[in-house]
């Protein structure tokens, strides 16, 4: 019998998913609509993010997506009210930011893992929770460095070293700082559960780490190109960003597929307190100039600047693959697909 067929949540069940207007959280949420559950979600400011109702409600039918404010994540009791008779809950919710200061950023990326992992243990209904972590909680990837085998139990340790050093706190720490915020939260999530499983025995944890995710936003017109999803369309128009310079080769994944893991992760009966690797192959920004240029021949794209690729060795990622195909998918979407989708708005509109 199927994972389909089977779920470990019922069909139309409601999940409640964090963050659901962000770059990852709205693949989120369209995986979750697409394999039929409901999806109640929140953001910042509901009003402001209105156009993904909209959205989903053209897609898939009025009533299968609702949207909430909850402003403040740490703020005590901030989800009693929307996490009332979910069956899952799935934290993307984080706080993006650039800012240096380590103090102003890991304790909330933290304390709103927290806040959400707590609520779910609250709440009867609650059979799983799925954190969003991230790549850079495991490994980051170096150029010009010996690759490792990466494993269920890698953790970056030398990031959150680097996050948490001294002053001065200069632009260029803001990446570790991200890292850490992703590695220190997971860390305290799983902590937690340990030593509180025994008052929920029912309830799963698991989470879920992407690596650069790029892909089709959901409706460009009100979406735009958030996020990573930008870089290959730079990359179309000509223009180097400085985040082309900073991002070394590693692993891409498809964000629809970043979504429908999540869904793995809700809904798998075998899938019980796992760590996910969504890594789906590896990436240059010369690779990616190569698939312009095949399909694209009588375009000029800027000259190769940065080849080379990831030599670390991602030996979990075929876990997640397989669980792609027990969702009838026939494993991950190419590099070559996900960087054609990811255009294909620019492209048409020229």
């Amino acid at each position: 019998m199927s994972v389909l067929d089977s779920p470990a949540i019922p069909k139309a069940a409601t999940v409640l998913v964090t963050g659901a207007a962000g770059w990852v959280g709205s693949n989120v949420a369209d995986q979750f609509l697409a394999y039929g559950y409901k999806v109640r979600g929140t953001t910042r400011d509901a009003t402001k993010a209105a156009w993904i109702v909209e959205v989903f409600d053209k897609k898939y039918g009025k009533g299968q997506f609702e949207l909430h404010s909850v402003s403040d994540m740490v703020a005590e009791g901030a989800y009693d009210d929307v996490i009332k008779g979910v069956s899952a809950v799935v934290h993307t919710a984080s706080l993006m930011s650039a800012d240096p200061n380590p103090h102003n950023v890991i304790p909330m990326v933290v304390d709103s893992a927290v806040n959400a992992l707590k609520a779910a243990y609250a709440e009867p209904s609650v059979d799983r929770f799925i954190y969003t972590s991230s790549s850079s909680a495991a490994v980051r990837a170096q150029r010009g460095e010996p690759g490792i085998n990466v494993t269920v139990d890698s953790w970056a340790d030398d990031d959150v070293k680097r996050a948490w050093a001294e002053p001065p706190y200069l632009p260029e720490r803001a990446r570790f700082i991200y890292a850490a915020s992703k590695y220190e939260a997971e860390k305290v999530i799983w902590k937690y559960h340990q030593e509180n499983r025994e008052n929920r025995p029912g309830l799963i944890v698991n989470a879920v780490l992407p690596n650069v995710n790029y892909g089709k936003p959901l409706d460009f017109e009100k979406q735009g190109y958030p996020s990573t999803s930008a870089l290959p369309v730079g990359l179309y128009n000509g223009d180097i960003s400085p985040y082309h310079q900073i991002i070394a080769p590693q692993y891409y994944v498809n964000a629809s597929d970043t979504g429908r893991l999540h869904v793995a992760a809700a809904i798998h009966p075998d899938v019980k307190d796992e760590r996910i690797f969504a890594f789906a192959g590896r990436f240059s920004w010369d690779a990616i100039l190569e698939i312009l240029r095949k399909n694209f021949p009588n375009k000029e794209f800027i000259d190769n600047f940065s080849g080379g690729e990831d030599l670390n060795e991602i030996l979990p990622r075929s876990r997640a693959e397989q669980l792609l195909r027990d969702l009838g998918r026939p494993g991950w979407v190419s590099l070559e697909e996900t960087v054609l989708e990811n255009v294909k708005d620019i492209v048409d509109r020229e």
